[in-house]
């Protein structure tokens, strides 16, 4: 028979190492009851453990409403950091005061417990920084909770986490989201006590097509784990460490014990689709509805093959000169195959003319696109002139808009339909470039748009595969 205290100290030193284990045995001191098994409880924990590690440094978690998303990221995490590593210096936000308050009086409920005492005996709490907002270690660490929009002056920390940024019923206000973003981007970053280790992760439901969230995910550079709770197409998530990836098949409930297929039906009736697309399916509809649907989207694992390919095209879509800081450049690199297209890149930048024209030859150098196209118009025509030389550039070819850019993507969202675009399963500047395809034409920017546009317009052209074939 187990010895008891043997197999005690066996279930302490596993949650002493992992995160996962702590977050179980931790969960009946927090909520008094146990937590029930998910995946998406362990996709949340992989990606923390990624982040202590450091092998993730902006993470980003999008999840509907009571998944236990803030007591495994702002009351578990900060709590085995702070056990792990009693100098750690974490800073929360949230909304507003009356929840960041309660965050971390759960945190400290926790740390206070005789578990927690017992795993992590070098973890001592400073009687004189226990109170409404910050509980303090004898050894300087601490977890400090503000508000959203709150100053910042005098704290630094190594950890940043941001849990609900937005309240619900002020996510239609232009003027608290902009608060929200504008606050984000102004105060936040410069609180890192070390700007190049620390960690940051925000995590909330998605309640706007221009929130937080979907800010983030336009800029791009962080690690996004959006978890609908209806899977729109199979996804894959990383669950355990050192193991192989999993999925979620198209149409998967994510947690049917909690909410099945009838009462998120029932959920949709009420709250109406756009609101349940947001706050439970993680994807906002734009008011009106969007061009591109996700569903016609074709993916495909690895980049096909040089015998696949036709030809690798190049779509400029450049800003006007003079409105680089308001605008993107943007280039998408296609592999024209059989099937259709596939999007190998997308550069985005704000680049001055002469960077422009060397990005240009950079690209396609890099690519060895066959066929480079511009759009005669803004800094499109100057970059024509002076790119073109008279027979040194066949593969520079410029389309004149017609239309407005609304009627022209509308024109060839067919192509989207027929299964004709294909999109890698991952990428660095995917989840940017999905963001601003299914939102638009509602979206804050467009410009990626465009260039997919302009090349499945360039398509139709008559002497376009022709011009293709003579390259």
């Amino acid at each position: 028979m187990a010895d008891p205290l043997e197999l005690r100290q066996i279930v302490d030193g596993l949650c002493r190492q992992d995160f996962r284990a702590f977050a179980q045995r931790a969960f009946p001191i927090v909520d008094n009851g146990l937590l029930e098994p998910a995946r998406h409880i362990d996709i949340i924990c992989r990606l923390l453990e990624k982040v202590e590690d450091g092998d993730v440094r902006r993470a980003l978690v999008c999840i509907p409403p009571r998944y236990l998303k803030t007591y495994l990221i702002s009351i578990a995490y900060t709590a085995y950091l702070l056990g792990r590593n009693p100098k750690t210096r974490i800073i929360c936000a949230s909304y507003g005061g009356q929840l960041t308050e309660k965050f971390c009086a759960d945190t400290l409920k926790l740390m206070k417990s005789p578990w927690y005492r017992r795993i992590f005996p070098g973890t001592h709490l400073d009687p004189k920084k226990q109170n409404k907002i910050e509980i303090g270690t004898t050894a300087g660490g601490y977890r400090f909770a503000t508000s959203v929009g709150a100053t910042l002056t005098g704290r630094g920390a190594d950890y940043i986490i941001i849990d609900d940024p937005l309240k619900a019923d002020e996510a239609h206000s232009p003027t608290a989201r902009d608060n929200c973003i504008d606050w984000f981007n102004s105060a936040v970053h410069t609180r890192f006590n070390h700007p190049k280790k620390g960690r940051m992760i925000v995590v909330a439901q998605r309640l706007h097509a221009q929130d937080l969230p979907g800010h983030l995910l336009e800029v791009g550079g962080w690690e996004p784990v959006i978890l609908p709770a209806i899977n729109p197409t199979t996804q894959t998530y990383d669950f355990v460490k050192g193991g192989s990836e999993g999925y979620f098949k198209a149409g998967r409930i994510l947690q049917p014990s909690r909410h099945d297929r009838e009462l998120l039906a029932l959920y949709k009736e009420q709250m109406g689709e756009q609101n349940f697309e947001a706050q439970f399916n993680q994807s906002p509809l734009p008011p009106g509805g969007a061009t591109f649907r996700e569903e016609w989207i074709q993916r495909y694992e690895t980049a096909p093959g040089p015998a696949k390919v036709q030809a690798v095209i190049q779509s400029w879509d450049t800003a006007y000169e003079g409105d680089e800081e308001n605008s993107y450049s943007v280039c998408t690199t296609w592999a024209k195959c059989a099937d259709g297209y596939h999007l190998l890149h997308v550069w985005r930048g704000h680049p001055g003319f002469p960077e422009l024209v060397k990005k240009v030859q950079e690209l396609r150098a890099k690519f060895k696109a066959s066929m480079v196209i511009v759009e005669k118009k803004a800094s499109g025509i100057s970059l024509i002139e002076t790119l073109n030389e008279p027979g040194k550039m066949p593969w520079l070819h410029y389309v004149l808009p017609e239309k407005g850019k609304v009627e022209r993507a509308q024109q060839q969202s067919v192509k989207f339909e027929q299964g004709l675009i294909w999109l890698p399963n991952e990428a660095e500047w995917l989840a940017a470039y999905e963001a601003e395809l299914f939102q638009f034409p509602h979206g804050k920017h467009d410009d990626q748009v465009d260039s997919t546009v302009q090349l499945l317009t360039a398509s139709d052209y008559p002497n376009f595969h022709n011009l293709l074939r003579n390259l």
